[in-house]
């Protein structure tokens, strides 16, 4: 049996390089951003890796609290740098870790919610679209670093003696990249969708649903719309499921919030297609690319020289068909 541990925390430094301050000083306003991103993006980051999701509603769990509850230790000079300390989310979130994940890693007890974060950004920088380790809600926190920028080039380092692979480095080019990641991510859908129930892991409301053309969707069971026990006698069975469908910067889906499960109903096979998701500039670039591809001239091509007028030809300009 696990007996809870003396919380152990592990050291973190980071510098912050072409700050508008004198070295080893540090205005309230950056100090917060800095400090906005770390903990609120550490906080996101570990919420997405244990439930699924970085944004829910209502107060925060006490562990996630905690896990994100950092302390700062000192300022130095140098350039500016922060010293402060983590807990590792083995003496402080035992409970959400212990048990094995069977989609994701889960994090070790070694690590932190810094750790979570490093490995978020590291996958974003990467541009890797369809990582799991970060969504919407995590690239909005990073967002921040647009106004610790401020017009100037800035440069945050994020290291540990203690544990090597923490480490990150942000800077003007980050931002540009995590911003072109957010805009090319697809906001949460409401979806209706219909296919085979497999409940996966009942201690943390998670399933798969099958659909009966093929693809296979992970979800979560969002409980403030849905009893457990009320829908047991589902599992392995054909339901219809309406819920929140979030999707991977890559546009595939990641995870189905379910809130409403019930059995399938004679027409729900219409539901049996996950939605294509399209973003605004998608749309337009297909319009734009539709209206070039259109020569209105070629309508007319062959027409001129000949006999035909000047007059002619313009009202053939005018009568040339427009693709829509």
């Amino acid at each position: 049996m696990h007996t809870e541990n003396k919380t152990k925390n592990i050291k973190y430094t980071v510098a912050l390089k072409g700050l508008q301050t004198p070295k080893g000083t540090i205005t309230f306003s950056a100090l917060k951003e800095v400090i906005d991103i770390l903990s609120n993006g550490s906080e996101r980051a570990l919420r997405l890796s244990l439930e699924g999701t970085s944004v829910k509603r209502g107060n925060p769990p006490a562990w996630l609290l905690q896990s994100t509850d950092f302390i700062l230790k000192g300022l130095k000079k140098g350039s500016t740098v922060l010293e402060f300390e983590a807990p590792t989310l083995g003496s402080v979130a035992f409970e959400q870790i212990k048990q094995p994940d069977l989609w994701d890693n889960v994090p070790s007890p070694e690590e932190t919610a810094i750790t979570i974060l490093t490995k978020s950004i590291n996958d974003a920088e990467q541009e890797n679209l369809d990582s799991d380790k970060y969504d919407r809600g995590v690239l909005e926190t990073l967002m921040g670093f647009k106004r610790l920028l401020d017009g100037t080039e800035l440069k945050v380092e994020l290291y540990s003696d203690e544990r090597k692979a923490d480490r990150f480095s942000l800077d003007n080019n980050s931002y540009h990249t995590f911003d072109k990641i957010r805009s090319e991510t697809p906001e949460p859908q409401a979806v209706l969708l219909t296919g085979f129930l497999n409940m996966i892991q009942h201690n943390q409301r998670r399933f798969e649903l099958t659909l009966e053309s093929g693809p296979t969707v992970r979800g979560r069971i969002n409980e403030s719309f849905i009893n457990l026990e009320q829908i047991r006698n589902l599992w392995g069975k054909k339901v219809t499921i309406k819920g929140i469908m979030q999707y991977n910067p890559s546009k595939k889906p990641r995870l189905l919030e379910a809130e409403l499960i019930s059995p399938k109903h004679s027409g729900d096979e219409v539901f049996n297609t996950i939605p294509i998701v399209y973003q605004v500039h998608d749309v337009l670039a297909q319009a734009q690319k539709n209206i070039s591809s259109h020569n209105i001239v070629s309508d007319i091509w062959g027409k001129w020289p000949g006999e035909e007028s000047i007059d002619e030809l313009l009202n053939g300009l005018e009568d040339a068909p427009v693709e829509k």
